[in-house]
């Protein structure tokens, strides 16, 4: 399913399948910027976290995903 964001929006981390899962699942984020079609034909975001993330004993503020593993928090701006 491709997900429309904008930039500003607030979204959490919704895949709980993910390799991904351990470290960012149900953490919010700001997107700062968002691809609706990509390469691969699918919609990403880049996202700043509201809470740097600990990942592999690094702490990250800014990640890239793929859209669908996002659900939005302000479905209001839509």
């Amino acid at each position: 399913m491709r997900r429309h964001m904008k930039k500003g929006d607030v979204v959490m981390f919704a895949n709980e399948h993910s390799r991904y899962a351990k470290w960012f699942y149900g953490r919010l984020a700001v997107v700062v910027n968002f691809t609706e079609v990509g390469m691969d034909g699918l919609s990403h975001c880049r996202v700043r976290w509201l809470t740097p993330v600990e990942y592999f004993g690094k702490h990250t503020s800014i990640s890239d995903f793929g859209a669908d593993n996002f659900d939005m928090c302000n479905e209001d701006r839509l």
